[in-house]
């Protein structure tokens, strides 16, 4: 669980410190400590009112070209796209203030549905809170979004977002409802654990897409700045994200050709001029989320 702090619980004190780069300072909470869910005997020196769900944050418009780099720290910001998203736990502050320095805005992320036993939070979540192993991921499990120590920790990596200055999050593994999770989740889980995520964001005043979960887009969509999702194109189900196109808001797309980096002119066109992804940011991609790209 997440331990008291010296000045009050760790997820009352989120709520009190907000300050967009200043968390740390704001509250005396060593960085090092953070990760741990905040350090014993904090305490703050002041404290600014959370942000309220009607807080203005960053739109993309639809069309938005972009970046993914997941596999390592970013190395390079020389690919030319206004949107980047990086790992949030990976990455320094100093790469996002480099990125915001080149006129780019950072999505940042994280796992909201899965136990990551590399994490640097890991310690947090207690053997009740994971169910099934994600196949093909080794030392990752589903969590149970439903559990109070799940979503305190949640908040913890949206505070932590904060801090870093990132522009928006992208909460991966939110459809456990569609894998043997072991915990009998649902899609009624899913809207309502995506629904706690946007709200958290939003109150910090940073923006939240949709990642895959096409089964719930109807549910959340007034809620989402955007959608990043994987290989509609070799599920054949494009058409069920187009709903964030026609409603100005992009979709972040990826496909992952078999043969990248590797990839003929005539292979990235089978994915480029596919009529259903008409509007979508849509970039080739290798598994692994290196800084190697093809865009359409």
């Amino acid at each position: 669980m997440i331990r008291k702090t010296g000045c009050a619980t760790a997820q009352i004190l989120a709520l009190l410190c907000t300050s967009r780069m200043g968390l740390f300072e704001t509250c005396q909470i060593p960085q090092a400590n953070y990760l741990g869910a905040f350090a014993d005997g904090c305490t703050p020196v002041t404290a600014e009112p959370a942000a309220t769900s009607t807080t203005a944050v960053w739109q993309p418009t639809a069309g938005s070209s972009w970046q993914i780099v997941l596999e390592y720290p970013l190395n390079s910001t020389s690919y030319d796209a206004p949107v980047y998203d990086i790992d949030m736990f990976d990455n320094p502050i100093s790469t996002i203030e480099e990125l915001h320095n080149l006129g780019r805005k950072v999505i940042c992320y994280f796992s909201a549905g899965s136990y990551e036993d590399w994490r640097p939070d890991a310690k947090n979540f207690t053997k009740s809170d994971y169910g099934d192993a994600l196949d093909g991921w080794p030392g990752e499990y589903w969590v149970n979004t439903k559990s109070e120590n799940v979503r305190n920790i949640m908040t913890a990596r949206l505070q932590l977002a904060k801090s870093k200055g990132c522009d928006g999050v992208d909460p991966d593994n939110v459809d456990a409802y569609n894998n043997k999770n072991g915990l009998g989740l649902t899609k009624a889980d899913a809207v309502d654990y995506v629904t706690f995520l946007a709200n958290g964001a939003t109150a910090l005043g940073m923006s939240v897409g949709l990642k895959n979960a096409g089964e719930i887009i109807n549910n959340v969509l007034p809620l989402m700045q955007w959608s990043v999702n994987e290989q509609c194109e070799q599920y054949d189900e494009c058409d069920t994200f187009q709903p964030f196109i026609e409603n100005g808001k992009p979709v972040f797309h990826i496909e992952y050709p078999d043969s990248a980096p590797n990839v003929t002119p005539a292979q990235k066109a089978t994915y480029c001029d596919d009529k259903t992804v008409a509007g979508f940011s849509t970039i080739l991609k290798d598994m692994d989320l290196s800084d190697w790209i093809d865009a359409c």
